[in-house]
Protein backbone atom coordinates (compact mmCIF):
# COMPACT_ATOMS: atom_id res chain seq x y z
CA UNK A 1 0.00 0.00 0.00
CA UNK A 2 1.42 3.38 -1.06
CA UNK A 3 2.06 5.93 1.88
CA UNK A 4 0.91 9.52 1.01
CA UNK A 5 2.08 12.15 3.96
CA UNK A 6 0.09 15.48 4.13
CA UNK A 7 2.42 17.74 5.57
CA UNK A 8 -0.53 20.10 7.34
CA UNK A 9 -0.26 23.82 8.16
CA UNK A 10 -4.19 24.11 8.76
CA UNK A 11 -6.81 23.59 10.69
CA UNK A 12 -7.73 19.57 11.92
CA UNK A 13 -10.66 19.38 9.36
CA UNK A 14 -8.46 19.83 6.26
CA UNK A 15 -6.67 16.92 7.09
CA UNK A 16 -9.77 15.26 7.95
CA UNK A 17 -11.12 16.26 4.47
CA UNK A 18 -7.46 14.67 3.01
CA UNK A 19 -8.53 11.03 5.14
CA UNK A 20 -11.84 11.57 3.84
CA UNK A 21 -11.20 11.33 0.40
CA UNK A 22 -8.37 8.88 0.50
CA UNK A 23 -8.61 6.57 -3.10
CA UNK A 24 -8.35 2.66 -1.77
CA UNK A 25 -5.33 1.17 -2.02
CA UNK A 26 -3.12 4.38 -0.58
CA UNK A 27 -2.26 5.00 3.47
CA UNK A 28 -3.26 8.34 4.33
CA UNK A 29 -0.99 9.94 6.94
CA UNK A 30 -0.43 13.70 8.07
CA UNK A 31 1.80 15.53 10.72
CA UNK A 32 2.18 19.26 11.47
CA UNK A 33 3.98 21.24 8.49
CA UNK A 34 5.78 23.02 11.66
CA UNK A 35 7.60 19.86 12.85
CA UNK A 36 11.54 20.26 13.22
CA UNK A 37 13.45 19.31 10.17
CA UNK A 38 15.14 16.25 11.40
CA UNK A 39 10.80 15.25 12.60
CA UNK A 40 9.86 15.73 9.24
CA UNK A 41 12.99 13.58 7.84
CA UNK A 42 12.05 10.62 10.15
CA UNK A 43 8.74 10.86 9.07
CA UNK A 44 9.20 11.12 5.45
CA UNK A 45 12.24 8.20 4.99
CA UNK A 46 9.04 5.64 3.47
CA UNK A 47 6.79 7.69 1.85
CA UNK A 48 5.94 7.96 -1.80
CA UNK A 49 3.98 10.70 -2.21
CA UNK A 50 3.61 13.98 -0.33
CA UNK A 51 1.17 16.58 -0.15
CA UNK A 52 1.98 20.19 1.25
CA UNK A 53 -0.16 23.08 2.69
CA UNK A 54 1.46 25.59 2.68
CA UNK A 55 3.95 24.21 -0.10
CA UNK A 56 7.10 24.19 2.00
CA UNK A 57 10.05 22.00 1.67
CA UNK A 58 13.32 22.08 1.82
CA UNK A 59 15.99 19.84 -0.38
CA UNK A 60 17.66 18.40 3.18
CA UNK A 61 13.78 16.73 3.34
CA UNK A 62 14.05 15.72 0.01
CA UNK A 63 17.38 14.00 -0.57
CA UNK A 64 16.47 11.62 2.77
CA UNK A 65 12.74 10.71 0.72
CA UNK A 66 14.58 7.66 -1.18
CA UNK A 67 10.76 6.37 -1.97
CA UNK A 68 9.20 9.83 -3.23
CA UNK A 69 7.28 9.89 -6.31
CA UNK A 70 6.24 13.25 -6.25
CA UNK A 71 5.51 16.62 -4.50
CA UNK A 72 2.20 17.76 -4.49
CA UNK A 73 0.95 21.04 -3.17
CA UNK A 74 -2.73 22.47 -2.36
CA UNK A 75 -1.43 25.99 -3.05
CA UNK A 76 -0.46 27.31 -6.38
CA UNK A 77 2.71 29.15 -5.19
CA UNK A 78 5.89 26.65 -5.28
CA UNK A 79 8.72 29.55 -4.62
CA UNK A 80 9.22 27.71 -1.12
CA UNK A 81 9.69 23.96 -2.38
CA UNK A 82 13.19 23.52 -3.02
CA UNK A 83 12.57 22.89 -6.89
CA UNK A 84 16.53 22.67 -7.60
CA UNK A 85 16.80 19.56 -5.64
CA UNK A 86 13.68 18.25 -6.73
CA UNK A 87 14.99 18.12 -10.52
CA UNK A 88 18.36 17.02 -9.10
CA UNK A 89 16.57 13.82 -7.35
CA UNK A 90 13.88 13.73 -10.48
CA UNK A 91 10.52 13.80 -8.21
CA UNK A 92 8.05 16.39 -10.27
CA UNK A 93 6.55 19.04 -8.27
CA UNK A 94 2.96 19.95 -9.07
CA UNK A 95 0.52 22.82 -7.85
CA UNK A 96 -2.63 22.74 -7.06
CA UNK A 97 -3.98 22.59 -10.92
CA UNK A 98 -6.17 26.37 -9.97
CA UNK A 99 -7.90 24.46 -7.20
CA UNK A 100 -8.35 27.36 -5.68
CA UNK A 101 -8.48 30.27 -8.39
CA UNK A 102 -12.65 30.82 -7.68
CA UNK A 103 -11.67 31.29 -4.07
CA UNK A 104 -9.25 34.19 -4.61
CA UNK A 105 -11.03 35.59 -7.69
CA UNK A 106 -13.93 35.95 -5.31
CA UNK A 107 -11.28 37.52 -2.35
CA UNK A 108 -9.76 40.13 -5.22
CA UNK A 109 -13.56 41.07 -5.95
CA UNK A 110 -14.46 41.53 -2.06
CA UNK A 111 -11.74 43.60 -1.58
CA UNK A 112 -11.89 45.75 -4.14
CA UNK A 113 -15.60 46.32 -3.66
CA UNK A 114 -14.49 47.19 0.43
CA UNK A 115 -12.08 49.73 -0.90
CA UNK A 116 -13.83 51.04 -3.49
CA UNK A 117 -16.89 51.21 -1.20
CA UNK A 118 -15.38 51.89 1.88
CA UNK A 119 -17.16 49.69 3.62
CA UNK A 120 -15.06 48.80 7.10
CA UNK A 121 -15.75 52.25 7.39
CA UNK A 122 -19.27 52.18 6.70
CA UNK A 123 -19.51 49.02 9.40
CA UNK A 124 -17.85 51.04 12.02
CA UNK A 125 -19.84 54.48 11.67
CA UNK A 126 -23.45 52.28 12.35
CA UNK A 127 -22.05 50.48 15.38
CA UNK A 128 -20.21 53.72 16.70
CA UNK A 129 -23.44 55.83 16.36
CA UNK A 130 -21.94 58.20 13.71
CA UNK A 131 -23.68 56.89 10.57
CA UNK A 132 -22.24 57.93 7.52
CA UNK A 133 -19.13 59.86 9.23
CA UNK A 134 -16.73 59.60 7.60
CA UNK A 135 -18.80 58.87 4.28
CA UNK A 136 -19.49 62.00 2.43
CA UNK A 137 -20.60 60.68 -1.12
CA UNK A 138 -17.50 61.62 -2.42
CA UNK A 139 -15.22 58.99 -1.18
CA UNK A 140 -16.95 55.76 -2.52
CA UNK A 141 -16.26 55.07 -5.63
CA UNK A 142 -17.96 52.88 -8.46
CA UNK A 143 -15.96 50.12 -10.31
CA UNK A 144 -18.33 50.67 -13.70
CA UNK A 145 -16.45 52.33 -16.73
CA UNK A 146 -12.72 51.58 -14.89
CA UNK A 147 -10.10 50.24 -16.81
CA UNK A 148 -8.69 46.92 -15.13
CA UNK A 149 -5.10 45.74 -15.29
CA UNK A 150 -4.62 41.93 -14.55
CA UNK A 151 -1.30 41.14 -13.99
CA UNK A 152 -0.88 37.65 -14.71
CA UNK A 153 -3.46 35.97 -16.81
CA UNK A 154 -3.43 32.50 -15.21
CA UNK A 155 -6.06 31.12 -14.03
CA UNK A 156 -7.05 33.34 -11.04
CA UNK A 157 -6.39 36.31 -13.36
CA UNK A 158 -8.74 35.16 -15.64
CA UNK A 159 -11.23 34.50 -13.69
CA UNK A 160 -10.84 38.22 -12.01
CA UNK A 161 -11.33 39.59 -15.35
CA UNK A 162 -14.38 37.74 -16.21
CA UNK A 163 -15.67 38.58 -13.28
CA UNK A 164 -14.75 42.30 -13.38
CA UNK A 165 -16.11 42.35 -16.49
CA UNK A 166 -19.78 41.96 -15.44
CA UNK A 167 -19.24 45.54 -13.60
CA UNK A 168 -18.72 46.94 -17.47
CA UNK A 169 -15.45 47.50 -17.28
CA UNK A 170 -12.77 47.60 -19.96
CA UNK A 171 -10.11 44.81 -19.24
CA UNK A 172 -6.02 44.98 -20.52
CA UNK A 173 -3.40 42.63 -19.09
CA UNK A 174 -0.07 42.08 -18.84
CA UNK A 175 1.31 38.68 -19.00
CA UNK A 176 4.49 36.94 -20.61
CA UNK A 177 2.00 34.74 -22.81
CA UNK A 178 -1.07 35.62 -24.69
CA UNK A 179 -4.75 35.04 -23.59
CA UNK A 180 -6.64 34.93 -26.42
CA UNK A 181 -9.87 33.26 -24.63
CA UNK A 182 -10.15 36.11 -22.56
CA UNK A 183 -9.35 38.12 -25.40
CA UNK A 184 -12.02 37.02 -27.67
CA UNK A 185 -14.45 36.54 -25.07
CA UNK A 186 -14.07 39.90 -22.90
CA UNK A 187 -12.01 41.76 -25.41
CA UNK A 188 -9.59 42.07 -23.22
CA UNK A 189 -6.42 43.27 -24.25
CA UNK A 190 -2.49 42.48 -23.84
CA UNK A 191 -0.35 45.41 -22.85
CA UNK A 192 3.58 46.04 -21.93
CA UNK A 193 3.33 46.49 -17.96
CA UNK A 194 4.13 50.67 -18.45
CA UNK A 195 0.89 50.90 -20.58
CA UNK A 196 -1.03 48.64 -18.04
CA UNK A 197 0.27 50.70 -14.88
CA UNK A 198 -0.26 53.83 -16.79
CA UNK A 199 -3.74 53.10 -17.85
CA UNK A 200 -5.76 51.41 -15.35
CA UNK A 201 -7.73 52.70 -12.68
CA UNK A 202 -7.65 49.16 -10.75
CA UNK A 203 -4.28 46.65 -10.87
CA UNK A 204 -5.11 43.15 -9.95
CA UNK A 205 -1.71 41.08 -8.81
CA UNK A 206 -2.27 37.52 -9.91
CA UNK A 207 1.41 36.48 -11.34
CA UNK A 208 3.84 33.91 -9.47
CA UNK A 209 6.70 34.79 -7.55
CA UNK A 210 9.72 34.09 -9.93
CA UNK A 211 12.64 35.49 -9.83
CA UNK A 212 11.65 37.62 -13.32
CA UNK A 213 8.54 38.99 -11.25
CA UNK A 214 10.46 39.96 -7.78
CA UNK A 215 9.99 43.75 -7.49
CA UNK A 216 7.91 43.41 -10.75
CA UNK A 217 5.85 46.59 -9.59
CA UNK A 218 8.78 49.60 -7.83
CA UNK A 219 9.14 52.88 -7.82
CA UNK A 220 9.08 53.55 -11.66
CA UNK A 221 5.57 52.14 -12.13
CA UNK A 222 3.58 53.48 -9.46
CA UNK A 223 5.34 57.05 -10.77
CA UNK A 224 3.12 56.13 -14.01
CA UNK A 225 0.00 55.38 -11.93
CA UNK A 226 -3.07 57.35 -11.59
CA UNK A 227 -3.11 59.28 -8.52
CA UNK A 228 -6.85 57.34 -8.35
CA UNK A 229 -5.62 54.04 -9.23
CA UNK A 230 -5.89 51.35 -6.73
CA UNK A 231 -4.06 48.07 -6.08
CA UNK A 232 -5.41 45.19 -5.06
CA UNK A 233 -2.70 42.27 -4.56
CA UNK A 234 -3.85 38.32 -3.65
CA UNK A 235 -0.77 36.89 -5.06
CA UNK A 236 2.71 37.42 -3.39
CA UNK A 237 3.67 40.89 -1.47
CA UNK A 238 7.25 40.83 -3.32
CA UNK A 239 6.30 41.15 -6.45
CA UNK A 240 5.59 44.78 -5.59
CA UNK A 241 8.43 46.70 -3.54
CA UNK A 242 7.31 47.36 -0.14
CA UNK A 243 8.83 50.74 0.25
CA UNK A 244 7.88 51.90 -2.92
CA UNK A 245 3.84 50.64 -1.92
CA UNK A 246 4.15 52.96 0.89
CA UNK A 247 5.36 56.12 -0.44
CA UNK A 248 2.76 56.06 -2.74
CA UNK A 249 0.12 55.05 -0.42
CA UNK A 250 1.65 57.18 2.41
CA UNK A 251 1.88 60.66 -0.07
CA UNK A 252 -1.27 59.37 -1.92
CA UNK A 253 0.22 59.22 -5.34
CA UNK A 254 -2.16 56.40 -5.30
CA UNK A 255 -5.74 56.26 -4.01
CA UNK A 256 -5.16 52.80 -2.40
CA UNK A 257 -4.36 49.41 -2.08
CA UNK A 258 -6.12 46.51 -0.62
CA UNK A 259 -3.87 43.40 0.83
CA UNK A 260 -3.64 39.61 1.30
CA UNK A 261 -0.08 39.13 1.41
CA UNK A 262 2.80 40.76 3.49
CA UNK A 263 6.27 40.40 3.11
CA UNK A 264 6.15 38.95 6.94
CA UNK A 265 3.69 36.77 7.63
CA UNK A 266 1.91 36.80 10.26
CA UNK A 267 1.92 40.72 10.09
CA UNK A 268 2.89 42.30 12.83
CA UNK A 269 0.58 44.97 14.76
CA UNK A 270 3.84 47.35 14.04
CA UNK A 271 3.44 46.77 10.14
CA UNK A 272 3.67 50.51 8.67
CA UNK A 273 1.06 49.44 6.28
CA UNK A 274 -1.13 49.10 9.38
CA UNK A 275 -0.94 52.97 9.97
CA UNK A 276 -2.41 53.54 6.72
CA UNK A 277 -5.98 54.97 5.98
CA UNK A 278 -6.05 54.14 2.22
CA UNK A 279 -5.22 50.09 3.02
CA UNK A 280 -7.52 47.12 3.64
CA UNK A 281 -6.09 44.00 4.65
CA UNK A 282 -6.73 40.51 5.09
CA UNK A 283 -4.57 38.10 6.59
CA UNK A 284 -3.37 35.69 3.29
CA UNK A 285 -6.79 33.73 3.66
CA UNK A 286 -7.89 34.84 -0.27
CA UNK A 287 -7.41 31.13 -1.38
CA UNK A 288 -9.33 30.02 1.72
CA UNK A 289 -13.18 28.67 1.28
CA UNK A 290 -14.90 25.89 2.40
CA UNK A 291 -15.57 24.27 -0.73
CA UNK A 292 -11.97 25.02 -2.29
CA UNK A 293 -10.41 22.63 0.35
CA UNK A 294 -12.49 19.92 -1.16
CA UNK A 295 -11.44 21.20 -4.50
CA UNK A 296 -7.89 21.27 -3.64
CA UNK A 297 -7.96 17.83 -2.06
CA UNK A 298 -9.72 15.72 -4.67
CA UNK A 299 -7.15 17.71 -7.61
CA UNK A 300 -3.94 16.23 -5.19
CA UNK A 301 -5.34 12.64 -4.92
CA UNK A 302 -6.60 12.75 -8.63
CA UNK A 303 -2.61 13.55 -9.30
CA UNK A 304 -1.46 10.68 -6.76
CA UNK A 305 -3.48 8.46 -8.24
CA UNK A 306 -2.31 9.30 -12.04
CA UNK A 307 1.58 9.02 -10.88
CA UNK A 308 0.66 5.61 -9.18
CA UNK A 309 -0.94 4.65 -12.70
CA UNK A 310 2.50 5.60 -14.38
CA UNK A 311 1.11 8.18 -15.71
CA UNK A 312 2.18 12.09 -15.66
CA UNK A 313 0.43 14.38 -13.21
CA UNK A 314 -1.03 17.56 -13.88
CA UNK A 315 -0.26 21.22 -13.24
CA UNK A 316 3.39 20.30 -12.69
CA UNK A 317 5.94 22.93 -12.23
CA UNK A 318 8.08 23.42 -15.23
CA UNK A 319 11.20 25.67 -13.57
Amino acid sequence: MSKVLFLNGNAQRVADIYCEMAPKGFEAIYASSKLSEEEKINIIKDVEYVILHPGIISGKILREAKSLKLIQSLTAGYDKIDIVAAKELNIPVATNGGANSWSVAEHSIALLLALYKRLIECDKSVRQGTWREPINGFNTFDVVGKTVGIIGAGNIGRKVARRLKGFETDIIYYDPFPAPDIEKELGARKVSLVELVSSADIISMHAPLLKETWGLVGKKEFALMKSTAVIINTCRAELVDKDALFEALQTKKIAGAALDVFHTEPATPDDPFLTLDNVIVSPHTAGHACEGWYRRVSYAWENIKKVAAGEAPGSIVKD
